[in-house]
This record gives C-alpha cells, structure tokens and sequence, in this order.
C-alpha cells in the first residue's frame, strides 16, 4: 500500500538559497561544498526527521529536490537513502544542522507541510493530514510556541479539528496542547480564540480518556466566555454542548441531559425548529436517553425527529442516515433483529451514501465495513474479505491507510482470513494493520490495541511463540493502561502470558 500523494501548493515553496547563522565560510567543508538544492533540503529536513522522509514532502515550486540533491547529501554521509524513495536523517546530522544553521529551515518546514495539506475540504484532505502527521509532530516537538506565528498556530489549529473530527484525539494531543500554549503565550488568557482552542483541547482530552480534565477545562471556557459574552452568546451555547457530550461520557446522563434539553430550547428559539444544529441537538438527546438505559423512550425520541430531520435535510443528507441508523439500532437493541435484518439495513445505508457526490466520507467506508462484517458473521467468508478490500480500496484515498475506520477494516478482514483458514494472509494483514495504526494513531488509540490483540491471537494461533511473547512484552502495558485491569482482553492476555510463563499454551 503507498501512501497517498501529497497535494502540491507551490505557494508556499522555500526559498533557494539559505542564510544560515554560521557564515558560510566557518562551515565544515562537507556542508561548504553543498549545492544551494542540498542545502536547502538538509535546513528543512533536520525539522522533520522523526520518519523516514518521503522526497516528494520537500518539493518547491520549480519540483522536487532533483537526485543530484539527495545524492550530494548521501556522499557526505548526511542522510541514508531509503528502497522506497524517502531517507532518514540521523540524529547527529540533526543536531549539527541546528547548531551550525540555527533556526534556518524551521518555519520553511511548517509552510512546506502546509502547502501539502492542501485547501481546507479539498478531496484527500484527512488522508494527507494523516501522512504529515508524525512530521508535524517532530515539528511540534522540535521548536517551542514563543516562536510561533498566527499562521503557523491557525494550520495547527487547523490539524486539530480534524483529527477531532475523526476520533483521532490521541494523536491531537501534543499539537492542541501546542496550540492552546502558543494562544496563551501571544495573546492571553482570556482571549476569544485561546478560549476556542482551550475548547478544543478539552474535547481531545475527552477523547483520549480524560474526561474529568475535558471537563474541568471546558467549564473554565464557559464561563469565561459567559463573563465576556453573556450566557446567551452562540459561543457559550456551543462548548455547553461539548460539555453535555463530556458528562455522557462520564455516565452523569441526568447533567448531560440537563444541557440538551437547554441548548434544545436556546436553538429553537434562535434557530428554528428546523435548522441542523436543532434538529442534531435533539438527535443528542436521543443519544443520551439511549445510553441510560431508557430504550423505548429513546426509540420515541428518534421517530419524532426522523421525519424532520428527512423533511429540512433530505434522505440521503449524512445526519439523516445517521439517525435512521440509531433509530434501526435502538429498535434492535429493544426487540432484537436477525442477522438478515442487519445486513438489510447497512445496505440500504451504503446505497444511500453512494447518492452524495464527491469523495466517499468516513461514515460511507465505515458502513462498507460494517456490511464486510455483517457478512463474516454469517460466515459468508469469501464476501466478507472482498467486501473489506472495497472499503479499504475506497477509504484510503480519502481517510489515509492509518485512519481508525481503515485499521479496523484490516484486522477485520485478518478475521475473516482466519476463518477461511487462511491464517498466513490473515497475519499478514493484521500486521500491517498494527504498522499504520503506530504511525497515524499511538500506541494507546483503541484500533490501535484491537490491532495488536488480533496480532497476537494469529501468531498464538500459527504457534509462533517467541514473536507472540515478544509482542506481548511490549503491548500488555498498553492495553492495561488503556482499558485497565477489568477488561477482559487484559485478563485474557494476562492468563495466555501465564500460561506460556508455565509452557502450557491457551489456545485462543
């Protein structure tokens, strides 16, 4: 699988030539004799270094660096050249280019990522995020926020929401902590747009499973913003409602409910009864009552939105099919519903779905995999793993191969591999599942560990037990830390590691 092409913004292309802090003629004569090409991709690389580093991420306006380039620099032993056509800069290389450029390259480095990032909503735009994303956490780590400037924190920013957007918070925390520091640096406290990055800050710590601190901070941010806007302010309205999604979270439905049905209220009367944000509130609503055990009340709750939300969206509008879902769901969930009925309905989402125009959306792939599992449980094995090859087909393009719906689509289908007694391809496929959800999601993101889970039980299962004692040694930690002692995949990880503590393996 490659990873996709970066989208090329030649507006923003580096300078050709460089200044840097020592004088050209104090430079160690390997850099001396470097070309001004060379120079230039060494300065930008040395605040990216974190991954091998495609090529193609430093292109300028006249193309990418040209092989003599790379070369020049592989001769003098600065980079190491990589089979696939990026290279790695070593951390000596780095720390000298620092030392004898100083700051060169580094803001250069951010406008380069950016240019690749594209416009805002353009297609691809969630998979070239993911595949910049360990360089602009290398970026991230590498400078400090007294150093940023407006536009560099609005791409950051810009990087955050969507990553939220995606349920990828644990990969957003270190540039939303970057952002909210660099906000409070430059322009205080209290200032409308810290405010709104503190807000965002506070969903991805909701996200990543501190919820007491999401919470905490996002009620400093209301208030703040009721003391400066009044407590009808659209603003203040907004992060309640993060707030509501916050308290679900943490089980206290009575408090969140509390906060639905004022917002319900606030945007009816300033909105209209027929207006998104309206109609999603009382779809939120729903979501709350479900989750508090209350099922036939919620199953009510969405058949009185559902003809509104098909009557002001439309059908096939995104939210809509997403409350018909809940509604099938709910019902389910209160009577029970046979596997036909299942895949019934998760058809006749993806048909629906394929009636929008442009690129498919995270909810359209994660139905095609929801149809491949549908499949797979009713042991249609052979349909189950092309369906999954089409959502991955369809997904990469515009998710990237480490999004949390493409990870979950191939350990999935390492699944249905091993059903079909396939349990070679099948570890294959759950390996590099693992391998992306490392780069695009952390160790602790939940695809992540499911990944790793479906890793180990396919090495146990081929009895390779070294490799699986040797993955287990560096896993176990994650998975306790993240879904703790009680879980029952760490108890079973817990008993398999025991086991084979006493040479008696558990079969999974």
């Amino acid at each position: 699988m490659t990873n996709p092409n970066p989208n090329p913004n030649p507006t923003v292309g580096p300078p050709r030539e460089l200044s840097p802090s020592t004088p050209p003629g104090e430079l160690p004569a390997r850099l001396a004799a470097l070309s001004g090409d060379a120079l230039v991709l060494l300065a930008v690389a040395a605040w990216l270094d974190c991954d091998p580093i495609p090529v193609g991420l430093l292109s300028v306006p006249a193309g990418s660096p040209g092989p003599a380039a790379l070369s020049a620099l592989g001769a003098a032993g600065l980079v190491t050249s990589r089979p696939d056509g990026g290279f790695t800069l070593p951390e000596a290389t780095r720390r000298e280019m620092h030392a004898l450029l100083g700051t060169e390259g580094r803001d250069l480095a951010l406008r380069i990522l950016q240019a690749h990032l594209g416009e805002p909503g353009s297609p691809g735009e969630t998979a070239r995020c993911l595949h910049l994303l360990p360089h602009l956490i290398r970026w991230t780590a590498l400078t400090r926020p007294e150093d940023d400037t407006p536009e560099g924190a609005t791409f950051l920013s810009r990087a955050v929401v969507l990553l939220l957007e995606n349920r990828m918070g644990s990969a957003a925390v270190p540039l939303a902590e970057r952002v909210a520091r660099t906000a409070e640096t430059h322009m205080g406290p209290d200032a409308p747009k810290t405010l709104s990055v503190q807000a965002n800050l506070a969903s991805v710590y909701d996200q990543v499973g501190e919820h007491r601190r999401g919470a905490r901070l996002l009620e400093k941010v209301i208030a703040s913003r009721t003391a400066q806007l009044g407590p009808e302010h659209p603003d203040v309205w907004d992060a309640y409602n993060n707030l509501g999604g916050i308290y679900l979270t943490l089980g206290e439905y009575e408090k969140s409910a509390r906060i639905v049905e004022g917002l319900i209220a606030h945007r009816t009367k300033e909105l209209g009864p027929a207006d998104r944000r309206t109609l999603m509130a009382r779809n939120n609503l729903a979501v709350i009552t479900r989750r508090a055990g209350r099922r036939d009340d919620a199953v009510t709750l969405w058949e009185a939105v559902l003809p509104e939300f098909e009557a002001a969206l439309g059908e096939d509008d995104t939210d809509t099919i997403a409350v018909r879902a809940a509604l099938f769901q709910a019902r389910k969930d209160r009577g029970g519903t046979g596997r036909t009925a299942d895949l019934t309905e998760v058809e006749e989402r993806i048909a629906r779905f394929a009636g929008s125009s442009g690129e498919p959306t995270q909810e359209a792939v994660a139905a095609l995999v929801e149809r491949a599992t549908a499949l797979r449980d009713q042991g249609r094995y052979d349909e189950a793993v092309t369906g999954y090859r089409e959502a991955i087909e369809r997904g990469c393009a515009a998710l990237g191969p480490g999004h949390p719906v493409m990870v979950c689509a191939r350990y999935r289908m390492a699944h249905a591999l091993q059903a079909r007694g396939d349990a070679e391809t099948a570890l294959a496929e759950a390996e590099e599942a693992l391998a992306f959800a490392d780069r695009s999601l952390g160790r602790l993101h939940y695809e992540t560990l499911m990944a790793a889970a479906s890793v180990l039980s396919l090495l146990l299962r081929l009895e390779r037990l070294q490799e699986y004692q040797d993955l287990l040694e560096t896993r176990l930690a994650d998975v306790i830390e993240r879904l703790g002692f009680g879980h029952p995949l760490v108890r079973a990880l817990a008993a398999r590691r025991a086991s084979l503590a006493l040479n008696r393996p558990v079969r999974p």
